[in-house]
């Protein structure tokens, strides 16, 4: 509110600083005398401005001591004070060609700073301010939609999940499909800080993990620019065949000390919500009925304390009698009405979360140094009941000109970070149909009750002993199960970790001459966490056996880098060359150690090792890796238009066989606007054509052949692993060549950028299976094959341009199709992942695309027609068929920037076009009755048929179809009316199908996850995810100059944001199109195991002084 006060003061006295204007006309040209057309005039500090007219004429309204600022693309700016102009009149003003500020630098591979016309290949860059402005945990969150081909997936784990950036598309079959991370010219961790990622390196806590990425602070990045191709990354060797991320900090400029501030506030709403149907509480369908239930229409009767009380069965099934109000036994030994308690249980499970971020950098540069600190302090309580995060991050940056020929580049990051309780994902809520929960649930109680008084869980009468029976529940909350294991997760299993993190880089260059320079550089990462795992007694001793657990953890991950280059620029009449020739070297280690209890806790939660009922547990987990190479460039220009690059890099490893790998690339740039004369309207025009060979490397031990050792009542045995390693491994190489077109037109107002790529990933790293006799059931071996192609297309536009009005618009989209070519000889496909009890999978299948779905599917006869056995249900097929692919056939985002005078608005749109999921949260709440969806056949006003069973015998009778109206059966039976007839035909007769079956039977059933022949078909867990969403929204003000100078500062601006707003259009209906359950390119298809998507609004005051 304060804020908000203090912005509406200003806005509101904004006129008391106004002072008198005048209305300036003049003329552009250059030097020349030729009118520039489209040159701006704008007052400086402000939006106030025009472009010249095709004269080259202007006219502006300014206040009478304002400052002009005039630019033209490829011209020097200048800057004219009106308070000091000696002559009155119209303005002749004439800009030179400054062939400096035509050289748009961006940074490439090892750190080389080129001019943009010299590349050859594609880049997509993305400002530091598009990072910034709504509010992004980290800089890969901020990238949605925001270059062509590129794709990130998070995990919704809040500001300490991790992400995923996925560059043109799946590259390899097993291996790793993340860019290189770079950060100052370094490569630095971007994985976790163990060999795998996955669960069991954490003590399989099932906690939602984060990467290194995270890590970096967007308010430290200058400049972000992703390498797509090989040609791009060569130099890189085999640790960028899925392209790189260069990223460059910010550092001082020159002048006087600068204090920049920037506070943030964002709460973060529990958003996309799966939907529950309120018509139906806890039960099962008919066939399960006992006479009571029967009678009463689905209601269960038990007995408490001697007494009989119409109830509810204790099951996870929500098949149960319709909501009537009726007064039945809960739980808790208490007569409540039968009604939904709440419209969505979700909504109990979750709580608005809250992000606060502070930024303070003070900077100062001269002619000869430059230093920029940055403090960051972010605090997150997340959106799950328990935990919370906070964040440290210290920023020095800096250069020395120790003497005239030598200069030294610093770089100094520090983070340090803890976590209370990750979030955990919500697999307990519906994994195994053993812990679904139900509209019935009283969560506000169980909350309370979960627990007893004396810190043990609760449980129901006639279940485990306990030493507050007068606490225990009534009888078995069956649906209750789910939410009860969360809560006792969230709430009494403890987590507590805390990481260092050090990332330190210094550079010295030597200038030998004005065309040889010298630069070396080291570097540091190291990573240190210690993490503590704290699980309550659950039971008591006095009781049980010790239960509860500790466990310990510690992880240390450190990288030290270092190159030398030998740079050489020279340039002869029209032709110049640059060529650099260096050496890299890569030391990464890796120790992991824990330890923990055994058997339980001998003193409830004492949580220490000395606590353990059995001779402590532990394990040692280490790696060492040492990564060398050779590269050099080689660089040719012409007259300014036309360039030539090649590079080269040979690498070794020491994990892999003593052999040694190459890596080359050619790239060429053809500036046709400069070769020949154009049309003036279109400024800058140049032609791509790139090739090159980059590496994908196995993971560290790959190679190695593991043979296990143990004892056993004093003898020590030894085993022979069946899955073999293969000394000579080498990394998957990726071969690609792209073409590439960009140009502006109209003063820059109008730009496209088109790429096309094709590669082939050969030497695909993949275990093969071997005979019998051989002794071993696989091999690794390099012998795959995987080949993509695609197009890449940016345009950039400023459609409006007037003196209080711009609208600057950038649109991305890139698409791509991907085969794999060739698997291992007698290997037709390779399983990648296994969901619904093997019924749906995800393979690689020789010939076909990267990523296809294979799942069962219902037979069906010549005609056509569905095949249904003689319980009523149709028949799968017993081989698993082709029912889709992961893989988007396209993604790409939609960029806008609208300024009105000091006001401005953005907003950011990402799409996704086909790709499909396994929906594994719809298929198993389906298959309980949970779903919405589920209600279709529960009753006649949902469409069910009515009959009823012969003898009322609901087990082994086959129902009789009735009218609707029919009261009872002929011979009193009871009569239901949650019928279905699956349209088909039998299978052992041919004839019509007119078995009628209950809608629970059907459900149950047909969502079932498993392999049996009427088990859980493709179409109720595969579907298309395409959707499009407004990703992030912005409006703020920007204080004028002349305003808050008076207030000491620079700069002031005040903004709102929200980010994951809404959907446009979102084709996987009642869940979000995001949650994937994991960042490993199966995972991402796979909606499940996920804790909930947030919706965030938040407020940013930005200042400078």
């Amino acid at each position: 509110m304060i804020i908000a006060s203090w912005l509406l003061t200003f806005l509101f006295t904004g006129t008391a600083f106004a002072q008198e204007n005048r209305t300036i006309t003049g003329i552009v040209r250059d030097v020349t005398g030729e009118p520039l057309i489209g040159a701006s005039v704008i007052q400086k500090g402000t939006n106030n401005g025009v472009i010249t007219d095709v004269d080259g004429n202007f006219t502006l309204t300014v206040p009478a001591d304002a400052t002009l600022s005039i630019a033209y693309m490829g011209y020097a700016t200048r800057e004219i004070n009106l308070a000091k102009r000696k002559k009155q009149g119209d303005l002749k003003i004439t800009l030179s060609e400054d062939t400096q500020q035509l050289k748009e630098v961006v940074v490439t591979a090892m750190g080389i700073k080129k001019d943009t016309k010299r590349v050859g290949y594609a880049i997509s860059t993305i400002s530091a301010d598009e990072l910034v402005k709504a509010g992004a945990p980290n800089f890969a969150s901020a990238m949605y939609g925001k270059a062509p081909g590129v794709r990130i997936t998070q995990t919704q784990g809040g500001s300490a999940g991790a992400v995923s950036i996925n560059v043109r598309g799946l590259i390899s079959i097993t291996g790793n499909n993340q860019p290189l991370i770079i950060l100052d010219g370094v490569p630095i961790r971007n994985g976790g800080t163990g060999k795998s990622t996955d669960f069991a390196e954490f003590g399989n806590d099932g906690q939602i993990r984060s990467n290194g990425l995270v890590d970096i602070n967007p308010e430290d990045i200058e400049s972000l620019s992703i390498l797509k191709g090989a040609s791009a990354t060569a130099l890189y060797g085999s640790e960028a065949a899925n392209g790189a991320v260069v990223i460059t900090s910010k550092r001082a400029k020159s002048g006087k000390l600068t204090v920049d501030f920037n506070a943030q506030v964002m709460a973060n709403l529990p958003a996309y919500l799966p939907k529950v149907q309120t018509v139906y509480g806890p039960g099962t369908y008919n066939t399960a009925y006992s006479d009571y239930e029967k009678q009463t229409g689905g209601f269960y009767q038990r007995t408490l304390n001697g007494q009989s009380y119409k109830s509810l069965r204790s099951t996870t099934l929500s098949f149960g009698p319709k909501y009537d109000g009726s007064e039945v036994l809960y739980w808790d030994g208490k007569m409540r009405p039968y009604q939904a308690l709440t419209d969505n249980p979700w909504k109990e499970l979750f709580r608005t979360g809250w992000t606060q971020t502070y930024n303070l950098a003070i900077s100062q540069g001269t002619e000869t140094t430059s230093n920029r600190f940055s403090y960051t302090f972010m605090d997150e309580i997340p959106n799950a009941l328990t935990g919370s995060f906070t964040k440290h991050n210290f920023k020095l940056t800096g250069s020395y000109q120790l003497a005239k020929p030598l200069k030294l580049e610093y770089s100094l990051n520090y983070i340090v970070q803890n976590v209370e309780d990750r979030p955990q994902t919500s697999l307990n809520l519906y994994s195994g149909f053993g812990n679904m929960f139900s509209t019935f649930l009283d969560i506000p109680y169980l909350k309370q009750s979960y627990v007893t008084s004396l810190g043990y869980r609760n449980t129901f009468v006639g279940g485990n002993a306990t030493l507050t029976p007068e606490e225990s529940w009534a009888y078995d909350p069956s649906y209750a199960t789910g939410v009860n294991n969360m809560l006792w997760n969230m709430y009494h299993h403890h987590s507590d970790e805390t990481e260092n993190r050090l990332i330190g880089m210094i550079r010295p260059t030597w200038q030998i001459t004005n065309w040889l320079s010298l630069r070396a550089q080291v570097s540091t990462d190291i990573t240190d966490v210690k993490q503590t795992l704290k699980y309550e007694s659950e039971q008591p001793n006095s009781l049980y056996d010790p239960n509860g657990s500790f466990q310990s953890i510690n992880r240390r991950y450190d990288i030290v880098y270092g190159d030398v280059m030998l740079n050489f620029n020279y340039n002869i009449n029209r032709f110049d060359i640059a060529a650099t020739v260096g050496w890299t070297g890569r030391y990464e280690n890796m120790n992991n150690i824990r330890v923990s209890t055994n058997g339980g806790l001998v003193t409830e939660n004492w949580f220490d090792l000395n606590a353990s009922r059995y001779t402590p547990s532990s394990t040692l987990q280490r790696m060492e890796l040492l990564k060398t190479g050779y590269m050099g460039t080689l660089s040719l220009g012409w007259d300014n238009y036309l360039f030539l690059e090649l590079t080269g890099r040979q690498e070794r490893s020491s994990t892999l066989k003593d052999q040694s790998f190459f890596y080359p690339s050619a790239n060429l740039s053809f500036l046709f606007t400069q070769a020949f004369h154009m049309p003036s309207w279109w400024n800058y025009g140049k032609l791509r054509l790139s090739y090159g060979i980059v590496g994908n490397a196995p993971e560290t031990y790959t190679a190695n052949i593991v043979y296990e050792q143990g004892s056993d009542n004093g003898f020590t045995w030894n085993t022979i692993p069946s899955s073999w390693g293969n000394a000579d491994i080498r990394p998957e190489k990726k071969y690609e060549y792209e073409i590439g077109l960009e140009s502006k037109f109209l003063n820059n107002r109008l730009g496209i950028d088109v790429s096309y790529y094709n590669n082939r990933v050969k030497d695909q790293i993949l275990s093969t299976p071997q005979p019998s006799t051989s002794g071993v059931k696989n091999v690794l071996m390099n012998v795959g094959e995987v080949a993509n192609h695609g197009w890449d297309i940016s345009i950039s536009a400023t459609p409006i341009l007037t003196r209080d009005f711009r609208w600057d618009l950038t649109a991305n989209y890139g698409v791509y199709k991907n085969k794999v070519v060739k698997l291992a000889d007698g290997v037709p496909y390779l399983e990648i992942l296994n969901s619904g009890g093997s019924g749906i999978k995800i393979q690689a299948v020789e010939g076909q695309p990267m990523g296809d779905i294979y799942a069962q599917v219902p037979q069906v006869n010549e005609n056509g027609e569905y095949l249904v056995s003689d319980k009523g249900l149709y028949l799968n097929q017993t081989e698993l068929q082709k029912v889709g692919n992961i893989n988007p056939a396209g993604v790409g985002g939609l960029f806008n920037s609208f300024s009105y005078k000091n006001v401005f608005l953005d907003f950011s749109i990402d799409f996704r076009i086909g790709g499909d999921v396994i929906n594994e949260m719809n298929q198993y709440a389906t298959a309980v009755g949970l779903t919405p969806e589920s209600l279709k056949y529960r009753d006649t006003e949902h469409g069910g048929l009515s009959y009823y069973y012969p003898g009322d015998n609901n087990s082994s009778g086959i129902p009789v179809q009735v009218d609707p109206s029919t009261g009872v059966g002929p011979n009193g039976e009871i009569i239901y009316h949650d019928g279905i007839i699956l349209p088909g035909v039998v299978a052992s007769t041919g004839e019509r199908n007119t078995r009628i079956i209950p809608a629970g039977y059907y459900y149950n059933t047909t969502y079932n996850w498993g392999t049996e022949a009427e088990q859980l078909t493709y179409r109720h867990s595969v579907f298309d995810n395409s959707y499009v969403k407004l990703r992030e929204l912005t409006i703020g003000y920007q204080f004028p100059e002349k305003m808050i100078s008076k207030l000491g500062l620079g700069r002031l601006s005040v903004s709102v944001f929200g980010r994951n707003l809404f959907y446009f259009y979102k084709a996987l209906k009642n869940y979000d199109a995001e949650s994937s359950v994991g960042t490993s390119w199966a995972n991402q298809a796979t909606v499940g195991s996920s804790t909930t998507a947030t919706r965030s609004f938040g407020v940013s005051l930005r200042a400078s002084f």
